[in-house]
Parts: C-alpha cells; structure tokens; sequence
C-alpha cells in the first residue's frame, strides 16, 4: 500500500490523515481523481422476506418503494427522535447493505434485533469482507467509465452498480461522501491490495487521506458521526432533513416527533459554518457567543483551502441571524468570524 506521512485514528481503525501534501490532495479530491481508504465504515447485511417491510418501520426515509440497485440516506432514530445513527440504505436482488461508522456496528445490531419480533429477518455483519475505497473528484466519472461502467456519469446518488476487474467482482455505489462527484468501492479483502496497486499507479490517481476528505466535507456542510451527529442531534437540526427523512411514508418509530418538529419548525437549534479569517481550526466543543452570549459550540473544524483562515462546524440557536456576528472562545482565546454558506459542488 501508498506510504503514510501522517496517520489518523477513528475508533478501531487507524489509517492515512496524509500520504504526501495536504493541498495536493485536497486538489485531487475536488478536481481530480481521489482514491480514499473508508476502512472507518461498516457494512450490516439484511436478508429475509420481511426484510424491507421491517426497514421501513425503523429508518426515517422511503424504503419499500426502493427497487433492486436503489438506495438512500436515511437515520435510525429513537421514540424520542433523536438519532441513534446515520447509514447509507443499498437495496439489492436478495438483500439490503447499510453502509454505517464503524464504530456505530455494536449499537446498530443491539437496536435493530430488538424489533426483529415474529419477522423472518436476519443480520450479518459483513465488515471484514469488504475493503472499503471511495473515488471523489471531478474526474472520477471518465476514469471509472474507462474501467467500465459506462454510465457512471449519470448515475443517481446511491445507485448500486456492479464492476468485474481481473475477476474481482466489486459493488459500486454513488455517494458524494465529502461533496465533489464520489463513489464508493467494496471490494472483496483478497483482491483489495491489487486494485490499490493498480489504480494509485495510473499518473491521474492521487491516494488522499483523511485530512483532505475532512476539509472537504466540513466546507460542503456534511456531517460526520460522532461529531455532529450524536445520540443528542435530531434530524431536523442537521442541515440534511430533506435528503434523510421522507414526510409522507407514514409511521416508523420516533415518526411522531421528528414530524412534530419539521411541521411546528420548532428547533432550537442549526447547524452552521462559521469562517475564522485570522484564526486556527478551534478544537471540538469551543463556546460560540454571539452579542456576548453563549449560543452554541463546535463540533469540528478544518483550515479551508476554499476560504482561508480557519472553517469551524457547529450547532447555534435557531434565533441567531445568518448575518450576526460570531466570535469563538477556545483555549482562552476569542477569535472574531462570521456565519458562511456551504459549499456547492459541481459534478
């Protein structure tokens, strides 16, 4: 594998922050060709007859409407309706993918077994069978239509396509992860290193680590579990409301609440971007203050190759105005800043 500059630890599994140049790769994941290695993400399989029936009742977005080779992005939330944890739903032929953190696979199998009652479901973890890559760039389409799926370009988010290299069968699906045009790979453990091999020594592939696909994603306004997404974050806070949960595919557990806030807009509170021209990145949990008052707190933080200076994430009080002021309390230094837009990516 690609030689390591500086390393990364997300729960169990420690990889590349870096290989080389942050910019470079931050360079390639946007405009180029980023390969990534999400050895952080998880992979639970559902089989069973009663399979998308049961889904239905426990994730906040459409699921028996779904065909074969369609997906979503969807939240497992508790009868509170707070979010327990995100997933990317896959639906197959004979079964379902949820691609989830890592780090959530314990909790998401604990939760979902708790509801399997007389339907005939099943679970598997399927984690260690896949290595888990991811393509993210302008350029991404052409070179994986190069290598033979023609139809990339047009594929809709969460497509599930399926690719033969050297014998290696591998599952493609469309997620645009960090922002720019993105794919993820499974690719089985045995052929993994390979194709590693093989695609990093094409002169368009650039390996990117952690670090770029970070910066990335906080200036596109993605959140990440575990950071902005916790046991304490409701949907409708999030910023991702619309592509995550469907209002009209009636009850499923925690239903009540999560519409109750969407239909009375009573959240008290937003997740934002906040632009530190003259600052460093403020560690996670710095106090946010607004006309001298405390209203909220960073979750993450990164130095923006899109603005410059420091782009912090966090959660501020619904009642502050987009146009005010922000200033961030962190390590006994305040630092001025105000509230920008996300990110749009042009695939």
């Amino acid at each position: 594998m690609t030689p390591i500059t500086k390393t990364v630890t997300i729960g169990p599994w420690t990889g590349a922050d870096s290989y080389a140049d942050l910019a470079v790769e931050y360079e390639a994941a946007s405009r180029g060709i980023g390969l990534h290695d999400r050895a952080y993400r998880g992979l639970l399989e559902i089989t069973g007859k009663d399979r998308l029936a049961w889904l239905h009742n426990l994730t906040t977005n459409q699921v028996k409407s779904l065909q074969p080779g369609q997906g979503n992005y969807t939240f497992a939330v508790n009868i509170q309706g707070r979010i327990l944890f995100d997933m990317n739903l896959l639906v197959l032929r004979d079964s379902v993918w949820l691609d989830i953190d890592r780090r959530w696979i314990d909790a998401a199998i604990a939760h979902f077994n708790k509801y399997i009652i007389m339907e005939d479901v099943k679970l598997a973890d399927r984690t260690a069978d896949f290595a888990r890559f991811a393509l993210t760039g302008a350029r991404v389409a052409q070179f994986i239509a190069r290598a033979g799926l023609a139809q990339s370009c047009a594929m809709p988010l969460h497509q599930v396509e399926h690719l033969s290299i050297d014998g290696a069968q591998l599952a493609i699906f469309r997620d645009d992860f960090c922002g720019p045009f993105g794919l993820q790979i499974l690719v089985p453990m045995a052929s993994a290193i390979n194709l590693w091999q093989r695609w990093t020594a094409t002169p368009d592939v650039t390996p990117i680590g952690f670090g770029a696909v970070d910066t990335l994603r906080i200036e596109h306004g993605i959140p990440w579990p575990m950071t902005e997404i916790t046991p304490e974050t409701l949907p409708a806070e999030t910023g991702q409301f619309q592509r995550a949960v469907s209002t009209n595919k009636g009850c499923y557990l925690g239903q009540e609440i999560v519409e109750r806030m969407r239909s009375r807009g009573a959240v008290a509170r937003r997740l934002v971007l906040i632009h530190l021209p003259e600052g460093e990145p403020p560690p996670a949990g710095s106090e946010l203050l607004s006309d001298g008052a405390i209203v909220g707190k960073t979750t993450s933080a990164c130095v923006s190759q899109l603005h410059g200076g420091a782009l912090a994430m966090g959660y501020v009080r619904s009642a502050v105005p987009d146009e005010a002021p922000v200033t961030v309390s962190a390590q006994g230094r305040c630092t001025s800043g105000s509230m920008v837009s996300a990110a749009t990516a042009t695939h």
